[in-house]
């Protein structure tokens, strides 16, 4: 069996500086702005971290929200790196009677993995009407109703906002929303597993909920809805009613993740939407049954410390997003990787962040329009369908892709990189003529695998724009591995000079 790796293939215009623009599509009060136009093909679901796991959806949450940890985009494999923590946290193991371990202790005697997380002071939320306060301290929106609302229907509508600065609670409430029955969050299941009680604490919150719910139903009688009843009256669980040993406050800046055996890839959820704060300031505000009747909801209007916020959601039409006013000192990568610096990509090292005061987004859900609008300057960037490929790609005499004539005649650069994504192929076990463990079968799958010829399906199918894989781990992710020690044995063999080649048609009916 071989799978694929796809290779993401972008895009972008060079906006020239010249006395006029012909056809522009946008307002000539636009010209001198600094936007970045682009598009999205489908409504997002959720904008909730506790609940969104998908691509779609963190390219928008990724600009408003900030895990302890990120990566260094420029560098392969992809270095995980501290973005509002000051480091990566080193783990502390202790057996099962609290003594502590090396950290090159076996798994079976670790018991207790603790991480201490450390954030940097001085970061601020971006300006939100849940910050607000009246000359007294008092809140200005928490307490809204019907009669408050009048004309307003997003969050940009309210008149007055505030702001407060990030502290290590924003991050342990937020882990604690993790287990929050009203929240259907994807990964609760994995994180059960490893995060201490937080199974026994999600199913407290659980009873917790059922209670009021029967409650509620006893006294309405038969006229109880739960649906209407929870959107006029919202259950807002007290999260810090029940101990949770996996998540210690331990001061206005520090924070502790407590594991119950030793689970290294911890880090790498700490750099996702999951592990991002969210102030309990923004859940009171958004939990409120008449901005739930206007879908005013934090699924909708994120409340971030990142480097822009939400400032259009019309999901339907478009998603604009405009600079955080209020966000930290953060500077454009220094380093890179091999041919970084020829392409341009670290002309802008070490200057401040974000370069881009405003990112607007058009729904655009079928492909040829959305490049068509590309091509007359509607939009910055554009990806390429098979339609459109001979139009846009030509290839140099090493075989390697350049944008076409007429898109470099447009001053249209080519950017092409390997998408951390894997296609495969897979059999059937328990199919009666490729399933089945005995040598004959094994042999026959290996045989199918040979002459499933995958890079002649690349050049056909994928106009050339992906390479073969020989693990699960594709190119830029920590732990791929390349060269003749990694190959596919059963599918290739190493020649010294073409490196992996694939097996014979000869060797496959030998088989």
């Amino acid at each position: 069996m071989s799978n694929k790796i796809t290779f993401a293939i972008f895009l972008i215009i060079v906006i020239m500086v010249s006395g006029c623009i012909s056809n522009n599509p946008y307002p000539s009060v636009q010209h001198d702005e600094n936007v970045f136009y682009s598009t999205f093909n489908e409504e997002p679901k959720n904008l909730d971290p506790a609940i969104a796991y998908s691509s779609d959806e963190y390219h928008f949450m990724g600009q408003i929200y900030e895990p302890p940890l990120t990566y260094q985009y420029l560098k392969r494999p992809y270095e995980l790196i501290p973005l509002t923590a000051e480091d990566i946290p080193e783990p502390s193991y202790f057996d099962s009677q609290g003594k502590p371990l090396p950290s090159n202790a076996p798994e079976k005697q670790v018991a207790k993995a603790v991480y201490e997380i450390r954030i940097k002071p001085g970061i601020m939320y971006q300006q939100h009407p849940c910050f607000a306060k009246d000359e007294n301290g008092n809140f200005l929106y928490h307490d809204l109703k019907s009669r408050d609302l009048d004309k307003i229907y997003e969050i940009r509508h309210f008149p007055k906002t505030g702001t407060r600065e990030l502290i290590a609670d924003d991050y342990v409430y937020q882990i604690k929303r993790l287990a929050d029955p009203t929240l259907p969050c994807p990964i609760l299941s994995i994180l059960e597993n490893y995060v201490l009680g937080m199974g026994e604490y999600a199913r407290s919150l659980s009873k917790t909920l059922e209670d009021e719910r029967n409650r509620r139903r006893e006294a309405a009688g038969a006229s109880y809805n739960q649906e209407i009843d929870e959107r006029q009256n919202p259950i807002q669980l007290d999260l810090d009613a029940y101990h949770f040993p996996g998540v210690e406050l331990i001061d206005r800046y520090t924070y502790r993740i407590i594991l119950n055996k030793k689970y290294p890839q911890i880090l790498y959820w700490l750099a996702m939407p999951f592990f991002s704060p969210i102030p309990m300031e923004a859940v009171k505000f958004y939990n409120q049954g008449v901005l739930k009747d206007r879908n005013i909801t934090l699924n909708r209007f994120p409340v971030g410390t990142g480097a822009y916020k939400m400032d259009v959601y019309e999901p339907h039409k478009e998603i604009i997003l405009s600079k955080n006013e209020n966000y930290r000192e953060d500077f454009y990568p220094s380093e890179g990787e091999t041919g970084d610096l020829d392409a341009g990509l670290l002309d802008d090292a070490g200057k401040r962040l974000p370069f881009i005061d405003k990112s607007i987004y058009k729904l655009e859900k079928e492909f040829i329009p959305r490049w068509n609008k590309f091509l007359q300057g509607y939009y910055d960037t554009s990806g390429i369908s098979s339609d459109t490929f001979d139009r846009a790609i030509q290839f140099k005499d090493q075989g390697d892709p350049e944008a076409s004539d007429m898109l470099q005649d447009r001053n249209i650069k080519l950017i092409v990189s390997i998408g951390t994504t894997i296609y495969y192929m897979g059999f059937n076990m328990n199919d009666d003529l490729v399933g089945g463990y005995t040598e004959e079968k094994r042999k026959l799958r290996q045989a199918i695998s040979i002459a499933f010829d995958f890079e002649e399906y690349i050049q056909i199918f994928t106009n050339g724009r992906a390479k073969p894989a020989h693990s699960p781990i594709p190119p830029g992710i920590f732990g791929n591995e390349e060269g003749e020690e990694v190959i596919n044995p059963y599918v290739y063999d190493w020649k010294h000079l073409e490196g992996a080649a694939r097996k014979s048609l000869d060797e496959a009916r030998r088989l």
